[in-house]
């Protein structure tokens, strides 16, 4: 065969893969990028996907697909279509994708977060009653976090007027021991090893796990590009066994004293209702030590950094904008003084829950949820959705929207005051995500986020670091993190 001959047939291949391609997408999707045969629209993705589907937006409108690999996605950039995704069609929308290199690295057992199923329901139902039932609706866990937050005061008041330091680390420090409380009644002090070494290991994880791994788009490749990238899945799996074995000790050493009818902590209700389960099934599959163990991190992993982060910026932002600082400080003297805060308060100074609602618009902390799955055929604002299609909901292009917000690239918390100077609720923030997939997490998360930022504007101003411009640029990842995380504090 002569030269000419190899490169026709090399031709021939690659017009017959195009053509294929192309004749193999679903009839009746939205409009959207098909990107190119078998790499799709990759090649062309920001690290920072937002940007991204932010300009894909701009070319297709509000709700379009696009191929990533060989995955068939749908974008959903604004909160009609994800209100209609997501709470009118909840169940249909509420899968997880099959996400390879999690299910290698967690194996049979992945918590919450990126399961679905039988598992996920029960699991998930729990939490919230376990959550409800530990006060944080009826405020009897509120006492524990203002404890806490006294340690964490004590630790800040040492960078008194000192420099810049980093308030990120003090603040994930302080969160972690909450979820440590909640789940097995034990805080720590802040270099102990169940503290740092769960700091360490989200920093490692965040690291490692910026960007998906290909396997995930191109799952017929999984054997190869795993023998390529060895070194990124053994540190994965280090990171998932050192974890597992840390939060094991705690379950063990709780288990240990644990009687029948405890429930003061997540993993005595856990181990109660086990013991309830097998009474009546001897074969329970749910409730089960890998189980608690993998809910234990999900929990801690997923409510130290986001309220940390949040926290963070809000610090950032406090101290770029001190006429604000000084407003929001203005309304915690005049109603709360200097006594301990109380989640009631958060009624009586709208101004504080202004500043939190805008600082989770503008910094759109998760710019883009997890994915979702579809877990049938589907049709959503009059297109077809196929089963299985991944769904990514694009948070940042809601929070950005300029027909919602009007300059929503602005920092303006008074767009949370109503006329009557109450702090306004639209449904259109989404900061913990909607529907079956919400943030199970979120009064937790929204208590403590109220508690610690009163308390730290009772007790401190921030300063822009001497020397250093305050940035809200962000560096790449699931969560947005900022370039500069330092910071200086000035006692008031």
């Amino acid at each position: 065969m002569d030269l000419w001959n190899i490169f026709a047939w090399i031709f021939a291949i690659i017009i017959l893969s195009v053509t294929y391609w192309y004749m193999t997408i679903p009839k009746n999707l939205p409009p959207g990028a098909a990107g190119l045969p078998i790499v799709g629209y990759l090649p062309f993705f920001n690290l920072q996907p937002h940007i991204t589907l932010d300009k894909l937006a701009q070319k297709f409108g509000n709700i379009y697909y696009v191929y990533m690999g060989s995955q068939l996605s749908l974008v959903l950039n604004d909160f009609e279509s994800i209100k209609q995704a997501f709470l009118t069609q909840g169940d249909t929308f509420a899968g997880r994708c099959h996400l390879t290199e999690f299910e290698d690295i967690n194996g049979e057992i992945s918590g919450i977060i990126m399961t679905d199923g039988e598992f996920w329901k029960q699991h998930r139902r729990f939490i919230l009653r376990n959550l409800r039932d530990s006060g944080v609706g009826k405020l009897t866990i509120e006492p524990l976090i203002l404890n806490e937050i006294q340690y964490f005061l004590t630790e800040l008041r040492k960078h008194d007027g000192k420099g810049h330091f980093d308030l990120k680390h003090y603040l994930s420090a302080s969160l972690t021991n909450n979820i440590n409380i909640l789940l097995h009644g034990k805080r720590y002090d802040y270099a102990h090893p169940m503290v740092a070494d769960t700091l360490q290991a989200i920093k490692d994880f965040e690291e490692i796990g910026q960007v998906l791994p290909l396997e995930t788009f191109f799952p017929w490749l999984k054997p190869l590009l795993i023998k390529l990238n060895t070194k990124r899945m053994a540190k994965l799996v280090n990171l998932r066994t050192a974890g597992d074995e840390r939060m094991a000790s705690v379950i063990k050493e709780t288990a240990s004293t644990f009687v029948a009818g405890q429930t003061d902590n997540y993993v005595q209700a856990f181990l109660n209702e086990r013991n309830n389960r097998l009474k009546h099934n001897p074969n329970e599959a749910i409730f089960t030590d890998k189980g608690l163990i993998a809910i234990g991190l999900d929990l801690t992993n997923a409510g130290t950094d986001t309220s940390a982060s949040t926290l963070a910026w809000t610090a950032m932002y406090m101290a770029k904008y001190p006429k604000i600082q000084r407003k929001v400080q203005d309304e915690i003297d005049s109603v709360i003084g200097q006594r301990e805060p109380s989640y009631n308060d958060r009624n009586n100074t709208p101004y504080v829950e202004a500043i939190i609602n805008e600082i989770h618009r503008i910094v759109s902390l998760v710019p883009v949820s997890v994915p979702h799955r579809v877990m049938h055929d589907t049709t959503l604002c009059g297109y077809n959705i196929p089963k299985d299609t991944m769904v990514l909901p694009n948070l940042r292009a809601v929070h950005y929207d300029q027909k919602l917000w009007g300059d929503p690239e602005n920092f303006r918390p008074e767009r949370f005051i109503g006329s009557n100077g109450e702090c306004l609720k639209p449904e259109y923030l989404l900061p913990f995500s909607i529907g079956k997939r919400a943030c199970a997490g979120e009064p937790l998360a929204r208590m403590e986020l109220y508690l610690y930022f009163v308390s730290l504007m009772q007790n401190f101003t921030f300063l822009e670091p001497e020397g250093l411009e305050l940035s809200f640029e962000s560096i790449p990842g699931f969560l947005r993190q900022p370039k500069i995380r330092l910071i200086s504090i000035k006692s008031r």
